[in-house]
């Protein structure tokens, strides 16, 4: 257990490594922006400037509410990128001790090491803030406490879970379904209260989410998410590219963990996770390394961890050996073909990211300046800063960079900013190698 721990930590460390050096070289997007500017606001309009008003307009998320005061004491979104490197971390100990229940301590640990390596997972991690990376850990534990029958700590951790997001509370009610099905076939009583009690509070928190707290939040149209499944011709796959892109990903879940988690019933909790993300037409779903896999990695790891020591109870050293092949996996996956996509967010600070910053420092605070996705990540505790402009709004100021090469700058900033000052509207207030901070003249 100490050696899963001591790799937890390592983990978690590393990970936040990392992610400071995607937040100080420009890399990090739009998300981190969000959830700063959102969570700085947790106990005032708990909102956003790129979701148009409150998060509860777009997600049910009150869990955020907890990071609040270390974001608020620290004033740095490194807080945030810390905060998803522990919980990913926290994903492991949870799996190492699934397995540890049913096998022996190499074999467990081995299982829990693979779950800090499983990419997917680490693809969560990675991204940018978002709820879901909170997910793995929460689930993982869950289904931990579940197994072990400690019915308070479950109970309390099926309201974390409800509280990441509202999909949270769907998923939860399908596998409370599964679970009083299956204790009640074996004639668990307990299980079974549990089980129903689970699925009444998921449906309760779901039904609540739409029916008070959007239309208390100002909603006014349809949910937002619906998008995904509708979908629109510019970002919906065709053709042969709806199979590829769906097979792709399911390989890149179960290759690493050698579809071990495929040999238990326990892989039944995955499904409806799984069937979440595959059934939406966006293509970013089900693509790894987004925060869209949260919902289902940590059904997955436990299967794998459970798959794992049923191989190990009739032949030992196969399961040794399968579980060191897994790790070799894992590890070539994030060396050569990562969802993180490594060469592409790290690299070293140069003189550009400099000049950035002393850009970004001269915006004066709370003043509404638009900008582009990488510098309002840096933005975020300005509640007036914003991605882009709406079609009749000139903020006051406009932070953007010549050099960027982003669709959205190139397409529709740039022309519209190129608009704004030959119509004498933006002046340039300070230009450093490419990038230049402008203020509205009238």
């Amino acid at each position: 257990m100490r050696r899963v721990w001591i790799g937890a930590a390592i983990y978690a460390v590393v990970m936040t490594l990392l992610g400071i050096d995607r937040y100080v070289t420009y890399h990090s997007g739009a998300d981190l922006g969000e959830f700063v500017q959102t969570i700085s606001t947790a106990f005032g309009q708990f909102g956003d400037t790129a979701e148009g008003g409150s998060h509860y307009l777009h997600h049910f998320s009150p869990l955020l509410y907890l990071a609040a005061p270390p974001l608020l004491a620290l004033r740095s979104p490194v807080v945030l990128i810390a905060l998803q490197a522990i919980a990913g971390a926290l994903t492991a100990p949870a799996i190492y001790l699934i397995a540890r229940k049913r096998t022996n301590e190499t074999i467990a640990v081995l299982a829990g090491i693979t779950a800090l390596l499983y990419p997917p997972l680490v693809g969560v991690t990675f991204t940018d803030f978002h709820e879901n990376g909170f997910a793995p850990a929460a689930i993982a534990w869950l289904i931990w406490a579940v197994d072990n029958r400690k019915w308070w700590p479950a109970a309390g951790l099926v309201l974390v879970a409800l509280g990441i997001k509202e999909d949270e509370a769907l998923a939860i009610a399908a596998v409370a379904t599964m679970y009083a099905v299956a204790s009640a076939r074996r004639g668990d009583k307990t299980g079974v209260r549990f089980g129903a009690a689970a699925i009444v509070v998921a449906l309760a928190v779901f039904a609540a989410y739409f029916g008070l707290v959007r239309p208390a939040a100002g909603a006014h149209d349809r949910w937002f998410a619906l998008d995904y499944f509708t979908g629109h011709d510019f970002d919906t796959p065709h053709g042969a590219a709806i199979v590829v892109g769906r097979l792709t990903f399911l390989l890149e879940a179960f290759v690493p963990l050698l579809f071990i988690p495929l040999r238990t019933q326990w892989f039944f909790f995955a499904v409806p996770g799984l069937v979440e993300v595959l059934s939406s037409r966006w293509s970013i779903t089900y693509t790894m390394g987004q925060h869209y896999a949260g919902v289902w990695i940590a059904y997955v790891l436990a299967a794998y961890a459970v798959g794992l020591a049923a191989i190990a109870r009739s032949r030992p050293e196969r399961a040794l050996l399968l579980a060191r092949i897994a790790i070799g996996i894992c590890v070539l996956n994030l060396a050569v073909a990562s969802p993180t996509h490594w060469g592409h967010y790290l690299r070293a600070r140069n003189a550009h990211d400099a000049a950035l910053d002393r850009l970004v420092a001269q915006v004066p605070p709370a003043a509404a300046v638009a900008t582009y996705d990488e510098v309002y990540s840096h933005l975020g505790f300005d509640p007036n800063a914003q991605i882009g402009f709406s079609p009749q709004d000139v903020p006051e100021y406009a932070l953007f960079d010549e050099r960027y090469d982003g669709g959205a700058w190139l397409k529709i900033y740039r022309p519209r900013l190129q608009q704004l000052i030959a119509q004498g509207r933006y002046a340039p207030v300070a230009t450093e190698d490419g990038a230049t901070l402008y203020r509205r003249t009238k």
